[in-house]
């Protein structure tokens, strides 16, 4: 964490709540294009506001809106770039002035799709008197590979993933794209960590835990939050390596905390987002709410009593632990590659349904930097990625369901576990099935299930290796395969849907629809009732293009069916 980060952010929030400009006239419309180039436009003198809409989409993207001259910009005078809401009285979260020399820059990431307006003025909301070159583009803030949602300025490659490259004023988030952690079982995790070879650089890595609305799409604050600022339903483990004035509320020694000259690279937990809150504004953990989850932070030292660097260029091992109990124990720890060194341990007691809403929660790592930079890296341990599965899927065959699965390739891989439930939610093992240990060859699965009835069955697909670590590695339904709940005869169509998506069953009384995209958010939902031809009708032209899951409820029976929207 770096003071100039932290003094720049509050220079910046003080200009904010100063001088956010309102009202203006319509000046018309603009759609920034997703490019690497900037698009331009003419604006004329005086005082307006120009509309351009966010779409529904998996994970927003960037706005970048510029009066810099290096973007295509001919401004001469001190600009102003506010973005609001389309009522034009509340700002949506976009300001700046003086970024560039006397022009100002913004880039914004929205939460919710809808009409907004970017507002354009001299300084301090004057209207301005010449007429200028506005710039403006929208960037996609995420990817997926085979093992990570990448966001910010990440880049992954196979299991390995640079979360912040060596550069200056960088934030970087990725999740693990395939696997979810299981609160309902022990697991110890082992990543590989490389925080940097600087002890000059910053700012440091988060593991955090989460079950943010966003989903993995989540990307928090930068500067002393290491990227995890913000991101709620969380646990962050932060490894800091830079010790800020809040930071010093977090240590109770005089060699560390307030008026302390020792500045030790450290670990410590935090719930929720609030990463390094200092909320009376001196340094002293006095105020409520500045420690929320333990008492001190923990140095990593080696040997004990001496401060450790782990900006040295090294590999280190992030292991985390979990024992389930009421409530269960959360471990993590900082290791040497050859687990044989300790470096610092820091624990806390938690209930998932408390902290995270769920017991099977996103992970991923989150990092930033400042003025001051490192490369920070992070490898999946082998342990998650315990098979390669080629396929799971369920077929209806007479009055029995055949599940089938094929792996390319295992590793460590003790046994299946095949689980069944009827809603969804609440799962019951009915078969196991031996692991083929570490093999590079196909191998197929195959299970017929005969005790069923008329009705939608769920089946999730549970790894187990050596160690007894256990992983959910597939959950499928068997009315998206080929089945269909007779009881209410249900058909979903046109798959893949444009423009519009009919939902034909023999409901009599309203049902509840839900659309799911792909990172788990509900983008509509609804009670309807069917037409004289037992049809509903949804729009989805608003949609973005992607997979989404349309779960009906009808009398409490849930029916899922995966859809592709394609414009």
């Amino acid at each position: 964490m770096k003071k100039n980060s932290l003094f720049l952010l509050l220079f910046f929030i003080s200009k904010f709540t100063l001088a956010q400009c309102t009202g203006g006239s319509n000046g018309g419309a603009i759609s920034p294009a997703p490019t690497a180039t900037y698009q331009t436009m003419n604006l004329p003198a005086g005082d307006f506001y120009y509309t351009f809409v966010v779409a529904v989409s998996t994970c927003f993207p960037q706005y970048d809106f510029s009066f810099c001259s290096a973007d295509g910009s001919n401004a001469t005078y001190d600009t102003q770039i506010t973005i609001l809401d389309n009522s034009g009285s509340a700002v949506s979260g976009g300001y700046s002035d003086d970024y560039c020399s006397t022009q100002s820059h913004v880039t914004w990431t929205p939460t919710l799709a809808g009409t907004y307006r970017v507002h354009i003025n001299k300084y301090n909301c004057i209207s301005t008197s010449v007429s200028t070159t506005l710039a403006y583009k929208s960037t996609t803030t995420y990817t997926n590979t085979a093992e990570y949602t990448v966001n910010g300025n990440a880049t992954s490659t196979g299991s390995c993933t640079t979360v912040t490259p060596n550069s200056a004023n960088q934030r970087g988030c990725v999740w693990d794209v395939n696997s979810t952690l299981n609160f309902l079982s022990p697991f110890t995790y082992n990543f590989t960590v490389n925080l940097g070879s600087s002890d000059a650089g910053a700012d440091g890595i988060a593991f955090v835990i989460q079950n943010d609305a966003k989903g993995r799409c989540a990307c928090g604050t930068a500067g002393g939050s290491l990227g995890a600022g913000g991101i709620t339903n969380s646990l962050i483990v932060e490894i800091d390596t830079y010790l800020n004035t809040e930071d010093r509320d977090d240590f109770n020694t005089s060699f560390i905390g307030c008026g302390g000259a020792e500045d030790p690279d450290h670990m410590d937990l935090w719930f929720n987002g609030v990463v390094n809150p200092d909320l009376d504004a001196n340094c002293n953990a006095t105020a409520a709410g500045e420690r929320p989850v333990t008492t001190t932070a923990v140095r990593l030292q080696n040997p004990p009593g001496t401060n450790y660097n782990i900006e040295n260029g090294a590999n280190h091992i992030l292991s985390v632990n979990w024992t389930p109990g009421s409530p269960g124990t959360f471990t993590a720890r900082i290791l040497n590659t050859a687990l044989t060194t300790t470096y610092a341990t820091i624990s806390t007691t938690l209930n998932p349904i408390t902290i995270f809403g769920t017991n099977t929660p996103f992970f991923g790592f989150t990092a930033s930097t400042g003025g001051l930079s490192n490369q920070q890296t992070i490898c999946n341990p082998s342990i998650l990625l315990p098979v390669e599965l080629l396929h799971f899927n369920a077929s209806c065959n007479a009055n029995e369901i055949i599940v089938n699965w094929a792996t390319a390739s295992e590793i460590n891989n003790k046994l299946f576990e095949l689980e069944r439930s009827t809603d969804g939610l609440h799962f019951i093992k009915i078969a196991s099935f031996p692991g083929h240990g570490s093999s590079i060859n196909q191998q197929m699965y195959s299970y017929k299930d005969i005790a069923i009835d008329k009705t939608i069955y769920y089946y999730r697909l549970k790894q187990i290796d050596y160690d007894n670590h256990a992983k959910i590695i597939g959950l499928i339904t068997s009315a998206g395969n080929s089945c269909y709940d007779e009881a209410n005869a249900i058909v979903v169509f046109p798959n893949p849907a444009n423009d519009g998506l009919y939902i034909k069953m023999e409901a009599e009384l309203p049902v509840l629809i839900e659309i799911i995209n792909d990172c788990g958010q509900i983008v509509y939902t609804s009670y309807e009732k069917l037409n004289d031809q037992k049809t509903i009708q949804i729009k989805t032209s608003s949609f973005a293009t992607g997979v989404y899951a349309v779960r009906i409820i009808n009398n409490d029976k849930p029916f899922i069916k995966k859809i592709l929207i394609n414009h």
